[in-house]
């Protein structure tokens, strides 16, 4: 019997005994790779763009309206809850938060686009991003607004040019004239391509139809050394109200990132594109691999009559097939970060190609070649080799 690695080279050697068919391999499972990467990057771009400013809350736990769906609906609640919220055991602090979409007028051509609008208590750290933190003394400044530099220009203008050449940037939101003071990052999300950050003075002189008694949401500071669950549930107790629910900030994340993944259904098809790249790889690796076999059944055929066993055909095809997962996946992820390149800048997305994804992706890739290598050895098992010289 040949030595392992004399096994592997002729795996190799029966692979590229046809460069044109290898390379139709080869950019098969690139194909895939690349569908695969490009269906999770988004996914992944997804579920952050959705919850930064859930996972940047500066709170412990979250009091939500108790019909809230997602980050961005206008759904209100009593402020007198957040107060009733104080007498509870363990909670140190309670602010509001308002939340609404509203008109920015883009710098360059004029056309109004919805933006995120954020409305912060100007005494109350709400958002525990670095320049919103060091910026907190410019929510106190009437028609003040934070602009998140990673919206897209091509909806608000160059703000972020504007802003480096004089230090403020004049515009209008909700039709009524706003100064830009200053900058952050945050990214954009599926409500809205861009998010304004303000006081809930500016907040309500934009939208004085809206009333800061009732919050889009309640932030709850927690006294050091209390458990934020065992405190949920000892003001849901408390306060016995059903027009309200309290949730962890952990908890407030999930419930954001499960209404995208099953209630708007994104989730479900960023994840039957992945199965369609594993499925068209694995249909085009089969039809490689079975071809190769096919047309050297008569070479196998005399190894078989050698005394060759079938544990040796199987193992010499599965190196094939982890042959060409290899050969495949290095293009594959190098085209895909690329276009997770691209993509960002054009669209404000956050695709990261991360270590984690990158193993996962790779052991998927693996596992798709080796499914259809075991489909194509059925054609060699079944063959008699007395048979193949008829």
């Amino acid at each position: 019997m040949p030595a392992r690695n004399q096994r592997f080279s002729l795996a190799w050697r029966l692979l590229s005994f046809e460069p044109r068919r290898l390379l139709a391999a080869i950019c098969g499972v690139a194909f895939a790779v690349v569908l695969i990467l490009v269906q999770i990057g988004f996914y992944n771009a997804m579920i952050d763009s959705a919850t930064k400013v859930h996972s940047s809350l500066e709170a412990d736990l979250v009091m939500l309206p108790a019909d809230f769906e997602y980050f961005g609906a206008e759904h209100q609640f009593s402020r007198m809850r957040l107060h009733e919220a104080m007498a509870t055991e363990g909670v140190q602090e309670v602010a509001p938060l308002y939340v609404s979409l509203m008109n920015f007028k883009n710098i360059e051509n004029g056309y109004s686009r919805s933006i995120m609008a954020i409305g912060v208590e100007p005494d109350k750290p709400a958002i525990n991003l670095p320049e919103l933190v060091a910026a907190q003394d410019q929510f106190a400044v009437s028609g003040a607004v934070l602009f998140d530099r990673k919206s897209l220009p091509a909806y608000f203008g160059d703000i972020t040019g504007a802003f480096a050449k004089t230090g403020h940037v004049d515009t209008q939101l909700a039709d009524k004239p706003v100064r830009i003071t200053g900058l952050f990052d945050m990214g954009t999300s599926f409500i809205a391509y861009g998010t304004v950050v303000m006081g809930s003075p500016t907040f309500f002189a934009l939208r004085p139809d809206l009333s800061a008694a009732e919050p889009s949401l309640g932030l709850i500071k927690l006294a050091p050394g209390y458990d934020p669950a065992t405190v949920r549930d000892r003001l849901q107790a408390d306060l016995e109200a059903k027009d309200i629910k309290i949730v962890t900030r952990a908890d407030f994340v999930a419930l954001e990132a499960n209404y995208w993944n099953t209630t708007a259904a994104i989730g479900f098809i960023f994840i039957t594109g992945a199965l369609m790249g594993i499925l068209v790889g694995s249909v085009i690796v089969y039809q490689i691999l079975y071809t190769d076999v096919t047309d050297h059944l008569p070479e196998y055929a005399t190894l078989k009559a050698m005394g060759y066993r079938d544990s040796y055909f199987s193992a010499l095809v599965l190196k094939q097939s982890l042959i060409l997962s290899c050969l495949g996946y290095v293009p594959g992820v190098a085209i895909s970060a690329l276009i997770y390149y691209f993509t960002a800048q054009s669209t404000g997305y956050a695709l990261r190609l991360t270590p984690g994804w990158s193993l996962a992706v790779f052991l998927m890739t693996s596992g798709m070649c080796l499914f259809s290598g075991i489909l194509a050895l059925r054609r060699l098992r079944k063959a008699d080799p007395a048979e193949l010289f008829q």
